[in-house]
C-alpha cells in the first residue's frame, strides 16, 4: 500500500503539472498538441507492468493502481491505461513497444472474410495502434490504415475502427491467454473511473460549500447532504472494488484476474452513472456549461464506463463464474478477495 500510494503521489504532482484542464481543452481541440504525452512517456510510468527484462518496472496490478488512480483524477484524455498494460502484452509476446499511444479494444467482430472490426474503442483518435485478441491470437493494428468512424460527441477521440483481411492476417504478433486483453482493458477504465470519480466528490464538496443560497451554503441544506453522501458512499465502493480488482496473483502480477476485473468494472460502471448525475444536480445549470470543469471529469466517465463492455455485460460475466462454482462463498472468498 505505501508503493501504491507513493507512486500515486509522484504521478498525481506530474499530472497536475502537465494535464491541467486548460491544457485538457486546448488537447481537444487540437489533437497534435504537443507537451501532455512527451510528459507521460518520458515519466517511465507507462513501463510500470512490464517485466524488468524488457525494461520495465516489473511491478504488478497493485501498484499500478495508484498511476491509474491520478490518471483518472486528472481525466487525462490519453490511452494511459491502455498504453500501460498494452505494453506489458506486448513485452510477453516479445514486441518492441512504440513509444506512441495505444488503444486497446476488448470487444471486436471478426469476419469469416478477415475483416476486423472493433467499436467504441476509447481513445483511439490518440493512438497510433489498437492491440487487439480473438481468442488467444494477439494483433497489433495501426488505427492509421483503419476505416475509422469517430463516435461520443464534442471532446471526445473514441472511434469505431474496421481493417481489412489482409493486414489483419499480417498483424498477428502472438497468443496470450483467451480475454487477457478485454480483462487488462475492464480494469484499468475502472481504476480511471475510480479516480474521476474521487475529483469529481471533491469538486462537488467545494461547491456546495462555496454556493450560498437563502443566506447559508446549500451544502447544509439536508436534501443536498443527502445526495452528496449517497455520492460519497458510491464513490468509496468504487474505490474498495478497484483496489480488490488491482490484486494480482505473484506468478502473473500484470495480468487482471477475470473475476476480480469483471467486479471492479461492472461496480465502478454502475456507479459512475449515479455519481455524474447527483454531481451535475448539485451544481445546478453551471456543471454542464463548457467553461466550468466539471464536465472534463463526467465526460470521461461516460466514457470509460461504456468502452470495453458496461455494468450489465461484466455483472453477467461474474455471475456466470458464481454459478460456475460448487459453493459461492468460496468464489467469494477465493476468486474474489483471493484469500486461500
Amino acid at each position: 500500500m505505501a508503493v501504491q500510494m507513493e507512486l500515486f503521489d509522484t504521478f498525481d504532482r506530474l499530472l497536475g503539472e502537465t494535464c491541467a484542464p486548460s491544457q485538457i481543452r486546448e488537447l481537444e481541440k487540437n489533437a497534435q498538441t504537443p507537451g501532455v504525452w512527451s510528459a507521460l512517456e518520458s515519466s517511465g510510468f507507462l513501463d510500470i507492468l512490464v517485466p524488468d527484462a524488457a525494461g520495465g518496472a516489473g511491478l504488478g496490478w497493485q501498484d499500478a493502481w495508484g498511476v491509474l488512480f491520478a490518471a483518472g483524477k486528472h481525466a487525462v484524455p490519453f490511452p494511459v491505461a491502455q498504453t500501460l498494460f498494452g505494453r506489458a502484452c506486448l513485452a510477453h509476446c516479445q514486441v518492441e513497444t512504440p513509444s506512441t499511444p495505444l488503444a486497446l479494444a476488448g470487444m471486436i467482430d471478426h469476419q469469416p472474410d478477415g475483416v476486423l472490426s472493433a467499436r467504441l474503442v476509447q481513445g483511439a483518435l490518440l493512438a497510433s495502434h489498437v492491440l487487439l485478441q480473438d481468442e488467444q491470437t494477439v494483433y497489433l493494428l495501426p488505427v492509421a490504415s483503419a476505416e475509422c468512424e469517430p463516435v461520443g460527441g464534442a471532446g471526445s477521440f473514441d472511434a469505431h475502427l474496421t481493417w481489412r483481411g489482409a493486414l489483419v492476417a499480417q498483424s498477428v504478433i502472438g497468443k496470450l491467454p483467451r480475454d487477457t486483453v478485454a480483462h487488462g482493458l475492464a480494469l484499468g477504465l475502472a481504476v480511471l473511473i475510480a479516480g474521476a470519480c474521487d475529483r469529481v466528490l471533491e469538486m462537488t464538496l467545494t461547491y456546495a460549500n462555496d454556493r450560498v443560497q437563502f443566506g447559508k451554503p446549500i451544502g447544509r441544506l439536508q436534501a443536498i447532504q443527502q445526495q452528496i453522501t449517497e455520492m460519497a458512499e458510491r464513490v468509496y465502493g468504487v474505490r474498495m472494488a478497484t483496489q480488490l480488482g488491482c490484486q494480482s496473483l505473484a506468478e502473473c502480477a500484470w495480468q487482471a484476474q477475470p473475476n476480480s476485473a469483471a467486479l471492479a468494472k461492472s461496480q465502478a460502471s454502475a456507479a459512475a452513472v449515479r455519481i455524474a448525475s447527483v454531481a451535475h444536480a448539485v451544481h445546478g445549470a453551471i456543471g454542464v456549461t463548457q467553461e466550468y470543469d466539471l464536465q472534463l471529469y463526467t465526460r470521461r466517465m461516460y466514457e470509460w464506463n461504456r468502452a470495453g463492455g458496461g455494468a450489465k455485460y461484466w455483472a453477467t460475466r461474474l455471475g456466470r463464474a458464481a454459478f460456475d462454482g460448487d459453493y459461492l462463498l468460496d468464489f467469494v472468498r477465493e476468486d474474489l478477495f483471493q484469500v486461500g
